[in-house]
């Protein structure tokens, strides 16, 4: 292997720039890194002061899958986790001792020097004898580590595989790093979201020229209804004709777009929020679309709807949006799935002859 560290093997930049963008993707640099090295397995492991962790995945223990496991058969994995993960005597060293660098570990921890040979047997049975590993990620508590198995105690091969991964461990942690960061900015994003979902708002984060990045789940039914609309590629928000949407002054230059959509009740605030505080000032501005509440204006006293046209499971749904439920929540107040609920106000809105939801809330019902 080359030893010219900006010498990236052939498609491992484009691997890992997917796997920036989607954790999925990792399992696909890992394919790559084990279809073009010696290694024959890997596992992207994670590492505390007190346990140790086979992979850092919420879901393994559940499914026995994940993207950072690549080359172990299912079964394999499954025991390793119920027998062997407390008794790896490479786990504990790598605990311990944070390799930094590239390490052979059969050079630093060598299997006959220890006497419980059950870890080292299961490896052997899956054709495995060896792994180089190194540092992807330190925090306080936490280490974490690409892991590299190769078949053999080969020293050609193990030379082969340390050598690939001194070339290419300083852009492998670089490029694990930023897809953490870029992770955990979506967490904080959906995290806020959901933060105004638990308070009945429907909200969303649009993008400076008003393109939707991530909606909550009460913002669909918006969507729904007509009154924001959702255009092209790269989904621009419009909101309707007549629609309040108040803190639009800095985002005038964007030229919010408006539709002939139905009359709403409902208010808007657009609020500006910095994407990275690093480039405060530096560049354009993210926007946290929220519904406020409702417009307060004299109407005229409100005419029942007549409900002898629905049925029983039509009136349920209809008299559960009226309280201020969403389509969807209000389907599963009653029972029914997402997809069924907004069949049934389809058919509600025909027989109504109403356009949305906002029409009907707050209106009694016979």
């Amino acid at each position: 292997m080359a030893s010219d560290t900006t010498d990236i093997m052939p498609g491992l930049a484009s691997k890992t720039i997917d796997a920036i963008r989607d954790p999925e993707r990792w399992g696909d640099a890992l394919d790559h890194i084990i279809a073009n090295t010696p290694a024959c397995a890997a596992i992207i492991t994670l590492r505390d002061k007190k346990t140790c962790q086979i992979v850092n995945d919420a879901d393994l223990e559940r499914t026995y899958h994940s993207p950072l496991i690549r080359g172990f058969p299912m079964e394999a994995v499954v025991y390793y986790l119920t027998e062997l993960r407390t008794i790896d005597p490479w786990a504990e060293y790598q605990r311990l001792h944070y390799p930094y660098r590239p390490t052979v570990m059969s050079r630093v921890c060598p299997p006959e020097a220890h006497g419980d040979q059950r870890f080292f047997g299961w490896l052997k049975s899956l054709n495995m004898e060896d792994t180089v590993v190194f540092e992807l990620d330190r925090m306080a508590g936490y280490w974490t580590a690409c892991n590299l198995f190769l078949p053999d105690r080969d020293r050609a091969a193990g030379s082969e595989l340390l050598s690939f991964a001194e070339t290419h461990f300083d852009y492998l942690r670089n490029t694990w790093q930023t897809a953490q960061l870029l992770q955990h900015s979506r967490q904080t994003e959906a995290a806020l979201l959901e933060h105004f979902g638990d308070a009945g708002k429907p909200c969303c984060l649009v993008g400076p020229n008003g393109e939707l990045r991530q909606p909550n789940d009460l913002f669909q039914s918006l969507v729904n209804d007509d009154i924001v609309r959702l255009s092209g590629p790269n989904k621009k928000v419009s909101f309707a004709n007549g629609l309040k949407v108040s803190g639009l002054t800095a985002w005038e230059d964007h030229a919010l777009t408006r539709h002939d959509g139905p009359i709403s009740d409902c208010q808007f605030e657009a609020c500006p929020i910095e994407p990275d505080p690093r480039f405060t000032g530096k560049r354009e501005k993210l926007w946290l679309l929220t519904v406020t509440g409702y417009a307060t204006h004299p109407t005229k006293a409100p005419v029942p709807f007549d409900l002898r046209a629905l049925t029983p499971q039509e009136t349920k749904l209809f008299r559960a949006v009226v309280q201020g439920n969403s389509v969807s929540d209000a389907g599963t107040a009653i029972g029914v799935r997402r997809t069924r609920a907004f069949e049934i106000w389809s058919s509600i809105k025909e027989k109504l002859k109403i356009s949305n939801a906002h029409q009907v809330r707050r209106q009694p019902a016979e």
